[in-house]
């Protein structure tokens, strides 16, 4: 992996705004209100949403999704759900694969292990002192969990009775992955000056299990290399070129989707997010390693929400060498690599409004299976979602949005449902991803027989 590049002005460009359709107050102002009313008062957040919407015109959807996209990620569903309605509502134990289910949400203070039945077998508890959120989790196999905190951001060890063995105050956010070599990745985020935009570029930072960094990868450093092997469509610098050549906001923009802060930068200006990174994992051994150096085992399978694209990194030179998803998927999330070889990736469909899980070849780039919803509007995620196959062939779906976790049988069949029972003013608690753990991993845990 290489080191941090500094990414200067590389071209001088007016700063780019962009008009906020959402209310008609002046852009600072606006800003400071939803970040604030998203802080203190999450209702009141999705109440303004709603209503927002409602009052705009049906045939109008860009501009209703362009409102979605200025506020920051929501923590509940913006429907109302009945608490009744929660829990497993869904399990055939003979279809379903058994195993244990870890996840956290924003508005739960624990990290969850959860049996098919929907009872919680242990919790791993915020340490006394420590303010924030849990955005994701994993266990380790000394029965310790490493979890992602946000608001602020910062990584924390916990042992299997919660107590902090390190904290480190770095800006992570989405992924926190235990490798093959007992080794973390996290995702971080660097905030650099770009061609007169202060935008942010993801990092890659490997650390020890005691939290001392190994190595980074910058998104930045590599910025030449990716545009030689990603479609570039969707890239930040695009759509700015476009902009220049026919001197007006382009409506490539509003493609992009790149997502605005709700917090107003100091100076007043706008912070844009040029890739988006949400996933780091691990590619196994599998067919393709002896065919096709670029899927070797250990190379580094990524997501770029933001330019719609999955891509593979190298181990040793952080080089992108396989790219694929512009025009196909939008703002996907958690692609891994089965032991076939395909790949299976969460595609959010965030402009056409409804999702699905998708199992790529990615020597033919063709899609070998797919799961949507019946109809396909009702599986929707907008801005969550992961996609986690299982060893009887069945796939354990976490639709973030709507607090939703399923698995599917090959054909579609639903055999096990989960609704988060966390509710808030009516509303379900979204959830970023859910692991389903075997029972061989859960028995190995210390001290788990007698906590169950």
């Amino acid at each position: 992996m290489t080191g941090l590049c500094a990414c200067g002005n590389i071209t001088q460009l007016t700063p780019l705004v962009i008009v906020n359709r959402t209310f008609c107050l002046s852009g600072t102002i606006m800003r400071a209100i939803v970040y604030f009313a998203y802080r203190l008062l999450p209702g009141l957040v999705v109440l303004l949403l709603g209503l927002s919407l409602a009052a705009e015109p049906a045939d109008d959807p860009d501009r209703r999704l362009e409102k979605i996209r200025s506020l920051p990620y929501t923590a509940t569903t913006t429907e109302e759900v009945d608490p009744d309605d929660s829990g497993v509502v869904t399990h055939k134990a003979n279809m379903a694969w058994n195993g244990y289910n870890l996840y956290c949400c924003g508005l739960c203070p624990d990290v969850v292990l959860m049996d098919m039945e929907g009872t919680v077998v242990h919790r791993w508890v915020r340490p006394v002192g420590e303010e924030g959120q849990w955005h994701h989790a994993i266990t380790l196999p000394d029965g310790g969990a490493v979890a992602i905190s946000n608001e602020p951001k910062s990584l924390m060890r916990l042992d299997w009775n919660s107590n902090l063995m390190w904290k480190k105050d770095i800006p992570c956010h989405h992924e926190v992955l235990l490798t093959p070599d007992s080794t973390l990745y996290v995702i971080i985020d660097e905030r650099l000056p770009y061609r007169d935009l202060q935008v942010t570029f993801p990092v890659i930072v490997e650390l020890t299990l005691d939290g001392e960094e190994i190595s980074r990868w910058s998104a930045c450093g590599h910025l030449d290399e990716m545009k030689r092997v990603f479609d570039t469509g969707s890239f930040l610098d695009t759509i700015l070129d476009e902009m220049l050549a026919e001197g007006r906001q382009s409506p490539a923009l509003k493609r992009i989707g790149i997502r605005r802060e709700a917090s107003p930068l100091p100076d007043g200006g706008v912070l844009y997010d040029y890739f988006h990174m949400n996933t780091v994992s691990v590619l196994p051994e599998t067919p393709l390693s002896a065919l096709d150096r670029r899927f070797r085992r250990g190379n580094l399978l990524t997501c770029f929400k933001h330019v719609n694209q999955i891509a593979i990194l190298d181990k040793d030179t952080g080089e992108p060498l396989w790219a694929w998803g512009e025009d196909v998927m939008q703002w996907p999330h958690h692609p891994t690599m089965l032991e076939n070889g395909n790949i299976l990736v969460f595609d959010n469909g965030s402009h056409r409004r409804f999702s699905r899980v998708m199992e790529l070849d990615p020597l033919s780039m063709t899609v070998e299976w797919e799961y949507v919803g019946d109809p396909r509007e009702d599986f929707f995620s907008y801005s969550r979602g992961s996609a986690q196959r299982l060893p009887n062939g069945n796939t354990l779906i976490c639709e973030g949005d709507k607090g939703k976790v399923f698995e599917v049988t090959g054909e579609g069949e639903i055999v096990w449902e989960w609704l988060n029972p966390v509710i808030r003013d009516g509303r379900r608690a979204q959830v970023y991803r859910m692991i389903r753990l075997s029972p061989e991993t859960a028995d190995l845990l210390p001290t788990f027989e007698q906590h169950r």
